[in-house]
């Protein structure tokens, strides 16, 4: 029997199941609409309506804008921050840049986690790993617990200078896993073990919110395509344009922020080199964002330091792409000054459920995926 690839897409309105017969080498394409409450449904129905046999797929590789769609529209389940006490604002001074120096008017988008949720425990470690103060692990239980009370699903633990010494952070992780069963816990050096905190605990951040939206569903999605018959790895499109298993989402999340922004960009590389291009700028439209990518002497290029919202850097290699959060679906609506604004907030796949007003906008709607 000639094998199958199956490569699927995951957006935030439409879910895309694309299929390659190694023996004929047809290509065939289906599209079903996502399922924003769980994109693994999605998968599933694209796969069934495409009628394809998971016994007789080779490889089986998935691409996905969710986690990018929810940094731009800032769509998170509940989530927390604990750090050393003095350094609760740190995620907010930022580096003190703005995206136009010379605008007035334009502000930096608050913090993915606003101020209210993020918890200060007396410890501290100093520059070449020693302990300076013990962790209050009084305090850290009384933090755990309000935590708790407030149904927080994801926390980001960021200590000063645990890059050199974790001992800290890994202790507070085993006391808000005892008080927080269900929730999910990002350490600053797990994640990022680098110096500077301001990238470190930004990262942090955003790996932490993004673990609930995308962690739990790769994992079960995994598990129904080996009941299915498929024996071989789900294989996740990460941001630099590699690709990970389940098992390494679940531990960087983050580096599926600009999973299918870089599919894009790679897909746009192929078809300028197939048309005989060297140089060439790639568009890549969904429901929620747009994306534009650069081509230059046939390859892409690749940045350390990117963001979706300017001032909030993600220090993983990425596949240089600028995003705006426009798309075919995007919500006009009249902010509070009066102006009319349009997006980031999108339909989806649901246009009948209610929008959710953004928790916090930015003034501008565009974001950046590059240094």
């Amino acid at each position: 029997m000639a094998k199958q690839r199956v490569a699927v897409d995951v957006g935030g309105t439409f879910t895309d199941v694309c299929i390659f017969d190694e023996g004929t080498r047809a290509i065939r394409v289906t599209k079903v609409p996502s399922t924003p409450g769980d994109p693994m449904r999605a998968v599933l129905d694209g796969v069934e309506r495409a009628d394809v046999d998971l016994a007789a797929v080779s490889l089986f590789s998935h691409g996905t804008t969710v986690a990018t769609n929810a940094l731009i529209t800032r769509d998170f389940r509940p989530a927390a921050l604990v750090t050393t006490t003095g350094f609760r604002d740190v995620i907010e001074i930022r580096d003190g840049t703005k995206d136009d120096l010379w605008d007035a008017y334009s502000d930096v988008a608050p913090p993915y986690i606003r101020r209210r949720d993020r918890f200060e425990v007396p410890e501290r470690i100093d520059y070449s790993g020693q302990v300076v103060t013990p962790l209050d692990e009084e305090e850290a239980r009384r933090v755990a617990a309000l935590l708790r009370r407030r149904g927080v699903q994801t926390v980001a633990v960021c200590f000063i200078n645990s890059y050199v010494n974790p001992a800290h952070e890994i202790r507070m992780r085993e006391i808000l896993e005892e008080e927080l069963p269900e929730a999910t816990v990002s350490t600053s050096a797990e994640i990022l073990p680098e110096i500077f905190e301001r990238d470190r605990f930004t990262t942090t951040v955003a790996n932490a919110v993004l673990a609930p939206l995308v962690s739990g569903y790769v994992g079960r999605l995994a598990d129904r395509l080996a009941a299915g018959g498929y024996t071989g790895d789900l294989l996740l499109l990460h941001s630099g344009g590699g690709s990970m298993t389940p098992r390494m989402v679940e531990r960087y999340p983050v580096r599926l922020a600009a999973s299918g922004i870089a599919a894009g960009a790679i897909a746009a590389r192929h078809v300028a080199a197939q048309c005989g291009f060297a140089n060439a700028i790639g568009l890549d439209m969904g429901g929620t964002s747009t994306d534009i990518s650069l081509v230059h002497g046939g390859e892409l290029r690749v940045t350390k330091e990117w963001s979706v919202e300017f001032g909030y850097p993600i220090i993983f290699p990425s596949i240089e792409v600028l995003t705006i959060g426009a798309g075919g679906g995007s919500i006009a609506h009249i902010d509070e000054a009066g102006s009319l604004r349009n997006g980031p907030q999108s339909a989806g796949a649901d246009p009948a459920r209610p929008a959710t007003a953004p928790a916090a906008p930015g003034p501008r709607t565009r974001t950046r995926a590059s240094c």
